[in-house]
């Protein structure tokens, strides 16, 4: 009787734990559910949308070459008998700089000279004679025709004889050269190379839609790795006519003064064109967001209400990007903290971050 008793009481007891422990769940349970989940603001910074009126550039590399520029290389086969380059050396225009020897052609030349000479006589003493009618009118005709062969016979001569010494044919700076006197050469042998490097040509190449902003005459600025920290200017000269369809881009040429011949041909030049300023939107590229092909940002009205909004954008200036269409200035879109934002979320704005705080430039690139 005793140990039933007992056994009783022990299932009492669990029954009533339990049911104590089920009313404590319900309970919990219920206090849960009256209770909704509350879920903080994220704190993001804001940039003020702000119409601005943006400097742009065209920039572009390009590459120098002389305003004039010339191989010395002989006509004709010959032996060198006076040698006068001065490797790096500036020459005057007519100066000789190589002479050939001319010795047989100066022979020739001089027969050439006197048969003229001697046919010249003739026809004075024919035109004496013509006054007596000593002579025909066709012999006096034949013998002025002589004259003039002759003289084009000498001329030619002449202009062989001149082959024989190669001058310098405009001023300008001699490079190597590796001849010697007594060497024999040969007609299109490159004896040495004359720039003119008073004035340089810069060519460079610049995209299609460009083509509306440049023009002759507009002022260029370029610097090069050679001479660092150090600005050159010039003007552009002329505008290629013709687009490659290839590229979709054309050729510009800029002329640069050059008296102190620090910029050489060859080298590599970058060049600026600056443009006037136009007014344009820009947001800063962290509040920009992708969607595939979609870009968008967050705009957040007044109520700190955070809206996605699908935007057209432009190009990249520094840290920001033009807005083409989307965004009307004086509304504002999250910068700082935009993975934390979500369409229709509300945002605690910590600070508005200034609007352009640098001076952004628009960059147009060119064939770089």
């Amino acid at each position: 009787m005793t140990t039933t008793s007992h056994h009783l009481t022990r299932l009492t007891n669990t029954g009533h734990f339990r049911a104590i422990l089920l009313a404590t769940l319900v309970a919990f349970t219920a206090v849960a559910q009256g209770q909704p989940k509350t879920q903080s603001a994220p704190a993001v910074t804001v940039f003020p949308v702000t119409e601005s009126t943006l400097p742009q550039q065209l920039v572009a590399l390009g590459n120098l070459s002389a305003n004039q520029s010339v191989n010395i290389t002989p006509q004709i086969n010959g032996r060198i008998v006076g040698l006068y380059l001065q490797e790096g050396a500036q020459v005057p225009a007519g100066k000789p700089l190589v002479k050939l020897d001319d010795r047989e052609q100066a022979a020739i030349t001089e027969k050439a000279r006197i048969a003229h000479a001697e046919a010249k006589r003739q026809l004075s003493y024919m035109e004496k004679l013509i006054s007596k009618k000593a002579i025909s009118i066709e012999e006096i005709q034949a013998q002025r025709a002589s004259v003039d062969s002759l003289n084009a016979a000498l001329q030619a001569e002449l202009a062989t004889l001149d082959n024989y010494t190669l001058e310098a044919p405009f001023a300008g700076t001699l490079s190597f050269h590796d001849q010697s006197i007594g060497a024999l050469i040969n007609a299109g042998t490159v004896l040495t190379t004359l720039d003119d490097l008073d004035t340089m040509k810069l060519t460079f190449k610049l995209p299609e839609n460009s083509l509306s902003q440049v023009a002759k005459g507009a002022t260029i600025t370029a610097t090069s790795d050679a001479w660092p920290g150090q600005t050159f200017t010039g003007t552009i000269d002329s505008i290629n006519p013709r687009i490659d369809p290839l590229s979709l881009t054309f050729q510009v040429r800029a002329m640069l003064a050059n008296p102190d011949k620090r910029l050489l041909p060859g080298m590599l030049m970058r060049t600026v064109i600056e443009l006037p300023g136009q007014k344009q939107l820009v947001v800063p590229s962290r509040s920009i967001m992708f969607d595939g092909n979609q870009r968008y940002v967050y705009v957040i009205d007044a109520q700190n209400k955070a809206t996605r909004r699908t935007i057209t954008t432009g190009q990249t200036i520094d840290q920001y990007i033009v807005v083409l269409s989307g965004l009307h200035a004086g509304e504002r879109v999250v910068n700082e903290g935009v993975v934390k934002v979500s369409d229709g979320r509300q945002v605690k704005i910590l600070n508005s971050s200034p609007a352009l705080p640098t001076s952004p430039v628009a960059t147009i690139k060119g064939a770089l």
